[in-house]
């Protein structure tokens, strides 16, 4: 399964959305956000959409004005933004979410992501990752495999690793999907280094 990447913020009263770039686990738009146009209205399935919210990990609270306002007609909408703590969690449930997904380095503490796992099967981690590195609370990075290794151990049957920079390679996707049968890369535009590999799931920007 294909899972498309919409990186938003809502202005002007409605969803824009506009291509970004990454400076390590910091994100900001390449453009000005223009109108997202993105539907999958009228498929037979409904598929899945994350939408990213930029000025949320960038400002390091939620936007509640996106979580509210956005709309995809025929998609169950993935939503990754700044999860501090677990009433952040709450907070995204109360709309209309399938998934929330939490990056890893902005949670408060440890005790946050063992939280979310009791709180819902639908919250998934993100580890971001800059020049194959896994990035950490404080800006540190550690080793990729050590650190989905650990939140395994917290019971989540699915992690998202984002290359942010495209680093990681396909001999390391390929260690990551024999181990991990529910790891979910994330890739940049054009990135297919896990492609052909056998993941269930991968996310790419759109």
């Amino acid at each position: 399964m294909d899972i498309p990447a919409i990186y938003a913020v809502f202005k002007g009263g409605e969803v824009k959305a506009a291509p970004v770039k990454f400076d390590g686990a910091d994100i900001s738009f390449l453009s000005e956000p223009v109108r997202h146009t993105y539907s999958a209205e009228g498929a037979d399935d409904r598929m899945p959409v994350l939408v990213v919210d930029v000025k949320g990990l960038g400002k390091g609270e939620l936007d509640d004005r996106l979580l509210t306002g956005m709309r995809f007609p025929g998609s169950d909408v993935w939503f990754m933004t700044r999860i501090l703590d677990i009433e952040d969690v709450f907070d995204c449930f109360m709309e209309d979410i399938a998934k929330v997904l939490m990056p890893y380095h902005a949670v408060r503490n440890d005790r946050v992501i063992s939280e979310a796992y009791e709180v819902s099967e639908n919250c998934i981690p993100v580890l971001f990752v800059l020049k194959g590195k896994a990035v950490c609370r404080g800006g540190g990075t550690k080793d990729l495999r050590a650190a989905v290794a650990e939140l395994s151990k917290t019971g989540f049957q699915e992690i998202v690793v984002l290359d942010t920079d495209s680093s990681v390679g396909s001999e390391e996707w390929t260690a990551l999907n024999d181990r991990y049968e529910g790891l979910i890369p994330f890739l940049r535009k054009e990135d297919g280094s896990a492609a052909g590999i056998g993941f269930r799931t991968i996310i790419a920007d759109l």
